[in-house]
């Protein structure tokens, strides 16, 4: 999902007030996303992860698109296409994550998931200081990831990961479109109109996945209930707090990431990480919250020339 460290996509806009309310949107839909995340496990039996996906995407572009009603006011072209983008990278994003999802824990899933957007932090630094964090994020890599670490139910799959990190590349997409987007539409319009387009994608899985929702009412009514939690609730959430947050603000934020979803795939699934993949998960969100913290010399004017 949905949130990441992108640093330079919103550094050009000041919070325009309200960071501490934005603060609680923003760890809000992290939460949101990662009890779905949980939920949705729950289902991946009868429907699949890209079933599921497909579900969810559906269910909460419907759902959205009904409350806000996106068509009463048609974006330029130039903003839809933008907002296309952003649909698209929600459809790859969620699949390969979901994908992921289904062979690795939550806490496990989003960790190297977060890699991609961490990518971000880093992108075109040339100082120590970066090279130092960049070494505390790769062995916090090796701890979770360690040949026989102690899950509860076995060691890592490999396939899970190379999934995740596919997920991660679509989450820093997702971020930099996002960001630009956030400042051309409204938070729910935007959402509205992006959950569609990603719907629109997801539906050759969509269709064969509805003669399973009549046959399992209550899981489909879980999927819906994921719908929400997932999809219609922390994008929107996510997009009204790039509003009113700079970059560092954001990055330290989102950097909570990987330590909720591996609390809550405790809490929620019993899902029960070793020591020291604990600590592999905090030596990540440690050099995610350095690269956002540590000063960085301003880029030149045209450099930025061609942000919107």
């Amino acid at each position: 999902m949905a949130t990441g460290t992108a640093p330079d996509a919103i550094s050009g806009q000041k919070p325009a007030g309200g960071p501490v309310g934005a603060a609680f949107l923003l760890l809000g839909g992290i939460a949101s996303f990662q009890v779905g995340g949980s939920l949705a496990k729950l289902v991946f039996v009868q429907f699949g992860p890209l079933g599921t996906v497909s579900l969810r995407l559906w269910l909460g572009a419907i759902l959205l698109g009904a409350l806000v009603r996106p068509w009463r006011a048609a974006p330029d072209r130039g903003t839809l296409l933008l907002v296309a983008r952003y649909g698209a990278s929600i459809a790859v994003m969620n699949m390969l994550f979901y994908l992921a999802l289904a062979r690795l824990p939550l806490g496990v899933a989003v960790t190297v998931e977060f890699l991609g957007p961490l990518i971000l932090t880093f992108a075109e630094s040339r100082r120590p200081v970066d090279l130092l964090l960049a070494v505390l994020v790769l062995t916090g890599l090796g701890l979770l990831l360690q040949p026989g670490a102690a899950l509860h139910d076995g060691g890592i799959d490999l396939l899970g990961v190379v999934f995740a990190l596919l997920a991660g590349a679509a989450w820093a997409v997702y971020i930099l479109v996002g960001a630009r987007v956030s400042r051309r539409m409204d938070a729910p319009r935007a959402t509205a109109i992006g959950l569609a387009v990603g719907a629109l994608l997801a539906t050759p899985v969509f269709v064969p996945t509805l003669p399973h929702v009549a046959a399992h009412p209550a899981a489909a009514a879980l999927a819906g209930v994921v719908a929400v939690l997932s999809s219609a609730l922390p994008y929107t959430l996510e997009m009204l707090a790039m509003k009113h947050l700079n970059a560092r603000q954001y990055g330290i934020l989102a950097s909570l990431d990987p330590v909720m979803a591996a609390l809550i795939g405790l809490a929620l699934l019993g899902e029960r990480l070793a020591p020291s993949q604990w600590i592999g998960i905090l030596c990540i969100v440690a050099g995610s919250i350095g690269g956002v913290m540590v000063p960085r010399a301003a880029r030149p004017a045209a450099a930025t020339a061609g942000e919107p």
